[in-house]
């Protein structure tokens, strides 16, 4: 009777051991998710500002083919 209760005791110590480890793994995937999702974002939008400057900056400037030479 009692190796009974000392192994029901093990078993529920293992299982709330199992919970407490995947409770803290999507913790921190989540929070990974969540550092690398910022970090694109960033990206993206340091992107966005290089080509709006790159836009800008081209603004004055007309792009010929080698067939467009007429000036009217």
């Amino acid at each position: 009777m009692f190796i009974v209760q000392l192994l029901k005791i093990l078993f529920f110590a293992a299982f709330i051991y199992m919970l407490y480890n995947l409770i803290r793994y999507l913790i921190r995937a989540g929070k990974v998710l969540h550092d690398k999702r910022m970090e694109e974002e960033k990206t993206s939008q340091q992107n966005i500002r290089a080509e709006r400057m790159r836009a800008w900056n081209r603004k004055d400037t007309i792009e010929l083919d080698k067939d467009q030479y007429k000036v009217e």
